[in-house]
This record gives structure tokens, C-alpha cells and sequence, in this order.
């Protein structure tokens, strides 16, 4: 199940201002799988995969500290929560270069654009390939004891 649809951008606008707050992003990713759970007719949920792009500049602990404490009470109480990062992925629209660029770990880029290059020609007409996504790549449930006998 995704949460959100990734797709291709340009780098025309500043980026950082569009980065969630590592407690909003908690709350979307809670909703989603609260959603999809209650859909499944699960009682409980007992694992969640996300996908978590460099670019989102969210610290992947605090995301895994918020959605605990989000999911508490709920269906998701105590679920295993597994993030994997991936890395930013771009091709230079002016030369054609390729390859990944590192997202500066500065909180600073909470509050102001982060304008990165291409470090072949320096032209800041990159095109994202990948390391922009923030997705719930898949849950697993348990069924709702009792589920059967509602039936």
C-alpha cells in the first residue's frame, strides 16, 4: 500500500520548505495505516515497512519515536516499525550526469531552501529520480479475533 504517489520533479523551486515536520509526518503515515487496517477488518497491526526519502530531511528516529506515539491505544500499539532510507537521485538536465548527491544534515534547511548543483557543471537543473518519497510501502495485519463470527 502506498500512502503517497512519487513522481519525477524539477528542481526549479527551493527545496526545504517543502519538507513535513517529522510529527505531521507521523500523523499522515498513522492515518494511513490506521485506515488500511480498519479496510483489511484487522484487529491489530503488526508490522509497518516505510520508504523514506532523503529529501523529506526527517530524522528517521524521531519518525519512529512520533509514530509509536501516535499509534499508542490504537491498532497499531506496538507494531514493528522498519524505515529504510533512500538516498537522492538525480540526472543534470544541462550535461546529463547521473548519480546520488548528499542531503545536508543542517536543521537550518527546516527554515530556508536547500539549492543543490550538479557537481559535474554546476547548473541547477536537476531532475529527481528518486530520494523524494515518503511512503508506506506495506503492512501487515492480524485479523480481528472474532471476525468470522460477526459474519
Amino acid at each position: 500500500m502506498r500512502a503517497t504517489a512519487r513522481e519525477s520533479r524539477t528542481w526549479w523551486r527551493p527545496w526545504g520548505c517543502e519538507s513535513m515536520h517529522d510529527v505531521t509526518a507521523a500523523r499522515q503515515i498513522a492515518r494511513t495505516v490506521l485506515q488500511a487496517a480498519e479496510q483489511q477488518g484487522a484487529g491489530r497491526v503488526e508490522k509497518v515497512r516505510i520508504v523514506l526519502g532523503a529529501m523529506q530531511m526527517i530524522d528517521p528516529e524521531q519518525l519512529e519515536f512520533w509514530l509509536e506515539q501516535i499509534l499508542r491505544g490504537s491498532a497499531g500499539e506496538g507494531a514493528e516499525i522498519e524505515i529504510r532510507r533512500n538516498p537522492l537521485t538525480v540526472r543534470c538536465r544541462a550535461c546529463g550526469w547521473e548519480g546520488e548527491l548528499e542531503v545536508p544534515d543542517d536543521p537550518i534547511y527546516h527554515l530556508m531552501p536547500w539549492i543543490p548543483e550538479c557537481p559535474a557543471c554546476r547548473a541547477e537543473e536537476l531532475q529527481v529520480l528518486g530520494g523524494d518519497e515518503l511512503t508506506v510501502e506495506s503492512i501487515r495485519v492480524r485479523e480481528a479475533e472474532g471476525a468470522d463470527e460477526d459474519a
